[in-house]
């Protein structure tokens, strides 16, 4: 007697549009989301919304419901880029050197 051994197949899990690359620019993100696809924590994002000083980055509230739009991420990520033409101003006013804008 022959015995048949089947295995069980897994269905293909569905991936966050955080994990799966997607490009649309209208995609809106929850804030798990949001922290993987910019690389911080949930917890950072979650502070700037609570501080409300308008550090974080734009969102949108329905209700309870937190989304963040992805161009809205990039944008705000882009404003935050320092480079060497474009050096850090602190929040005195002064560069990071301590020299005077």
């Amino acid at each position: 007697m022959h015995t048949v051994t089947t295995t069980k197949e897994k269905a293909p899990t569905k991936k966050s549009t955080a994990e799966n690359g997607s490009t649309n620019v209208g995609m809106y993100l929850t804030t798990v989301e949001a922290a993987k696809y910019l690389n911080l924590s949930r917890q950072f994002l979650e502070a700037a919304r609570y501080r409300a000083d308008g550090t974080g980055p734009p969102y949108i509230k329905l209700e309870r419901a937190v989304r963040y739009r992805r161009s809205a991420l990039d944008a705000w990520m882009t404003a935050h880029e320092h480079s060497p033409e474009r050096p850090l101003v602190v929040a005195t006013g002064r560069l990071a050197n301590g020299l005077p804008r």
